[in-house]
């Protein structure tokens, strides 16, 4: 298994229909813009629609690694649990609840340890 995508690309576009977020899996409403990360990974296609507020997370988190591994797509979720970074987590926990993405007690819990 590869590390890296053989093939990757990555688009800007302004959605014409709703879409998920594969991170935070909110809704990406008609008009917004969003990422579309496409390409091949291991001989299979895939794309991932990401909205801009956990691409912003996504980016600022590996720019604090000591290492230069992206966070995988659809990884998020346990990339904040496993850095134990209460603050991103309490954001992240606040995009999912905007975005109208089911979010279950236990973050709802951890991240009201955070937030005022």
């Amino acid at each position: 298994m590869n590390d890296m995508p053989e093939v990757y690309q990555l688009d800007t576009p302004r959605a014409r229909k709703a879409h998920r977020c594969c991170e935070c899996h909110g809704t990406i409403q008609p008009g917004e813009t969003y990422h579309r990360h496409h390409g091949v990974f291991d001989g299979a296609c895939f794309t991932c629609a990401v909205c801009v507020d956990c691409d912003a997370l996504r980016d600022e988190i590996e720019k604090g690694r000591r290492w230069d591994e992206p966070v995988p797509f659809d990884g998020l979720h346990d990339e904040l649990i496993e850095i134990e970074d209460a603050d991103r987590f309490a954001r992240f926990v606040a995009i999912k609840l905007r975005r109208g993405a089911p979010v279950p007690q236990w973050m709802l819990d951890r991240a009201a340890k955070v937030t005022p």
